[in-house]
């Protein structure tokens, strides 16, 4: 492991639990993905190898649902995941709203952790 991520698991354990499978009928990216499988080395991975504008579309990108990847991480209660990813968004990209209305951070606080940041 990485001495940057001393006390991370390469998956974390989630709160909320997977009803469904995983499948492509929710228009997940690789991110999306990695963030609803707990991830933290697959997450690194893919931010790393993205060129900045590319890492921007990527991490604003919604599924179906209107989810990004930072959205997921917090409704898995994964905030690990959330912390690490949390330094490659800009204000308005973690803002973004799922359809339900919600964004990543309200998610998060609603899991019960409000200290992500």
């Amino acid at each position: 492991m990485e001495p940057s991520s001393a006390g991370l698991q390469a998956t974390a354990t989630p709160r909320k639990k997977m009803a469904k499978q995983l499948t492509g009928k929710r228009d997940d990216t690789a991110l999306h993905s990695a963030a609803r499988a707990g991830n933290i080395i697959a997450i690194r991975e893919i931010i790393s190898s993205a060129e900045e504008e590319e890492l921007r579309e990527l991490l604003s990108k919604q599924n179906s649902a209107g989810e990004t990847a930072l959205y997921i991480a917090a409704e898995y209660g994964y905030f690990e995941l959330v912390r690490e990813m949390i330094k490659y968004y800009d204000l308005v990209a973690a803002g973004i709203k799922a359809k339900n209305g919600f964004d990543a951070l309200h998610i998060a606080v609603k899991q019960g952790d409000s200290g992500i940041s």
